[in-house]
């Protein structure tokens, strides 16, 4: 049976496909804080849809940076509702333009680190090769896990058996 079709918007498409905890999306130009706050919505009501966690968000050909305001709204409203109706932390690979990758070299950034404040797992990608991979460290695509040795300890701990369907 065929799922219905994820909610999207014409300058923002999600996509995720059948058996995939892998939700996509992709920036079709660049975006007012405004669209970007439609843009949320959109990609928590597919996710929810989906029981999507991991989220690769390619924004590269939106350049500009956004207002404080935004940051906050995301921090403070936006990722706490996510976490909370997905009843998970997130993990979201973004993908940014190279002009904007040189502000996140600036001092209380950290472009392939977790951002624990925003009630989410935020890391920030040049390109989408590194994304996935770090999507999959982050644990991608809960179905199927196996308990291994850990090395040197002689415990069993489970480990998830990494894979997404794209």
């Amino acid at each position: 049976m065929m799922d219905a079709p994820l909610p999207t918007l014409t300058f923002f498409p999600v996509t995720c496909r059948d058996g995939s905890s892998l939700l996509r999306g992709r920036t079709r130009r660049a975006l007012t804080a405004e669209e970007i706050t439609k843009t949320c919505e959109v990609l928590l009501a597919a996710a929810l849809r989906r029981r999507c966690r991991y989220w690769l968000l390619d924004g590269r050909v939106s350049p500009q940076e956004q207002p404080v305001e935004l940051h906050e709204w995301l921090e403070e409203d936006y990722f706490p509702r996510v976490r909370a109706q997905l009843g998970q932390t997130p993990c979201i690979a973004l993908l940014v333009a190279p002009s904007m990758w040189q502000g996140l070299q600036q001092p209380g950034y950290d472009p392939l680190g977790a951002w624990p404040a925003w009630g989410a797992r935020v890391g920030w990608f040049k390109d989408e090769e590194p994304a996935l991979a770090w999507l999959r460290q982050q644990g991608a695509q809960e179905s199927g896990h196996k308990s291994v040795l850990t090395p040197g300890t002689g415990h069993k701990s489970r480990v998830e058996q990494l894979q997404f369907n794209f």
